[in-house]
């Protein structure tokens, strides 16, 4: 019985030192290039999104640009059914989008808040602008500020949603409901220059109508003035008139002298009948002359001049009267091109921060780690064969 104590005292002395080869085993396999690819990693990211990241809170808004459907080809019925209707200004809404996050919309914003501050004093080291203070320039700002500010069009429904994230609910609502006051504020100026210059082509049209008509009308009254012509037309139909009339008391008068010679050839008329038919075919020379003469003073040779200055004057106002029509479609058409920014949503205050998201960045920093782990583990083994 003495021989066998040993032994079962040497059986119980060696059991219990098997888990602490089991441990060792288990640290010896943990490589090194586990550690830097796949533990330390996770770690860290387990202690950053678990521990020190800051919430991060999103608004979101949604707005549309619309513009007054065009109505240049609709008459009638038509126009009276799409008169109220608006249609989408994509190219706009691209305008729109591109200024929110432009430089000139940030520098907007930092005049009415201090957004510098709110990213720059606000969150961990890690996510805050400038956190470790190596880089403070406006640059700099502009580039971190794009990040925290989306804009996306949905091409289907030609709904856009502005979605702005601060490190403060308030902070980021104040963000975004100043952004769609800025983008309102733009879609009016572009609607005001888009007004003032398809007017002011307009007005300048109907300036230079209205100077040449104050020129030709001026001409057409220097030379009524000059000629002493009022209506060459009316004036001409007077002088025919009284041609006319003459040439009726001269056929009378004939008439007359014709038969008193006829019946009593030494009729103490004759003499006063035939001088007043000389006095009427003088005056009715004179008249022909005026009218169809050679002189310079005669109608026919004034015509040519008078109508010219005439059509010269007609023309001008013709087109004055087109310039002016001119004006009113084009503000007609002026208000048809308006657009409109039209708040579907307006800015929420979130109450909850929807990141960062802390398990999913922790399970996507191990499974990236062991993906990288097998990668570099698989490019080791293959340099080592290659080598053997």
């Amino acid at each position: 019985m003495s021989e066998q104590l040993p032994v079962v005292a040497a059986v119980e002395n060696t059991e219990p030192a098997k888990p602490k080869k089991t441990k060792k085993s288990l640290l010896r396999k943990i490589t090194p290039l586990m550690w830097a690819t796949v533990i330390v990693p996770t770690l860290v990211s387990t202690v950053y999104f678990g521990f020190i990241a800051s919430e991060r809170f999103t608004s979101q808004s949604s707005f549309v640009v619309r513009s007054p459907k065009g109505q240049s080809s609709l008459n009638g019925l038509g126009a009276i059914l799409q008169g109220t209707g608006f249609s989408r200004a994509q190219d706009d809404i691209y305008t729109v989008q591109e200024y929110m996050q432009s430089r000139s919309a940030l520098e907007s914003l930092r005049a009415l808040m201090p957004v510098r501050e709110f990213y720059e004093t606000k969150g961990d080291i890690f996510s805050r602008f400038n956190g470790f203070g190596l880089s403070g320039e406006d640059e700099a700002f502009y580039q971190y500020y794009r990040g925290k500010v989306s804009v996306r069009l949905d091409s289907v429904s030609g709904i856009s949603s502005l979605k702005v994230m601060a490190f403060d609910a308030e902070e980021a609502q104040k963000i975004n409901a100043a952004l769609l006051k800025q983008g309102e504020k733009l879609i009016n100026q572009l609607n005001a220059r888009a007004r003032q210059d398809t007017i002011r082509y307009a007005e300048e049209a109907v300036a230079v109508a209205e100077e040449q008509v104050k020129k030709a009308s001026q001409n057409l009254t220097d030379y009524r003035i000059s000629n002493g012509v009022f209506d060459l037309k009316a004036q001409s139909e007077v002088q025919m008139s009284l041609v006319s009339k003459l040439q009726d008391e001269l056929i009378v008068i004939q008439t007359q002298l014709d038969q008193v010679r006829a019946v009593t050839p030494e009729n103490p008329q004759i003499p006063g009948l035939v001088a007043r038919e000389k006095s009427l075919r003088k005056e009715i020379s004179q008249q022909l002359r005026a009218i169809s003469g050679g002189s310079e003073g005669s109608l026919t040779r004034q015509a040519a001049d008078y109508q010219r200055v005439f059509l010269e004057n007609e023309l001008a106002e013709k087109q004055l009267a087109a310039a002016m029509t001119s004006l009113e479609g084009a503000k007609a058409e002026a208000d048809r091109q308006q657009l409109y920014l039209e708040v579907i949503s307006l800015p929420s205050k979130p109450d909850l921060a929807l990141e960062p998201k802390r398990v999913y960045n922790i399970v996507a920093t191990l499974i990236i780690g062991l993906m990288v782990y097998g990668i570099v583990s698989l490019l080791a083994a293959s340099i080592r064969e290659h080598k053997n």
